[in-house]
């Protein structure tokens, strides 16, 4: 069983991303985390495989603070995967520095906000 957390600012966005892994997958296991503050707690409480962490320019979802809480998790005991998303239509810098972070090792993969529900269920599944 994985046990997947998703911290994504839209609730919609998020909802969407919860149904499409669960219809993918019936090993999938999917918490959302309603604020971010709160993410690490549930990841220690729920022993998550994979944290989906949105980034985006604004507030405590920018890529420095997705990268504190990639720390954190790091340091759990278990190996957790970190997946970054983020929209590369809507801000290609932010998209290059999310790329970088991947680059530089610092997260395990990213995928974009554009991509179907399938192939993220299926980078999911290589983690």
């Amino acid at each position: 069983m994985r046990r997947i957390v998703l911290d994504i600012k839209g609730g919609l966005l998020a909802e969407a991303v919860m149904q499409a892994l669960m219809a993918s997958d019936p090993d999938y296991v999917v918490y959302r985390s309603s604020k971010p503050e709160e993410t690490i707690a549930l990841c220690r409480a729920c022993r998550a495989n994979i944290l989906v962490l949105e980034v985006i320019r604004l507030g405590i979802w920018t890529l420095d603070e997705r990268l504190k809480i990639r720390k954190e998790a790091k340091n759990f005991g278990w190996d957790c995967k970190i997946l970054l998303l983020v929209d590369e239509t809507a801000d290609q810098m932010l998209a290059a520095e999310v790329r970088q972070a991947v680059k530089d090792q610092l997260v395990d993969n990213f995928i974009y906000a554009s991509v179907s529900p399938a192939y993220l269920a299926g980078v999911i599944d290589t983690l």
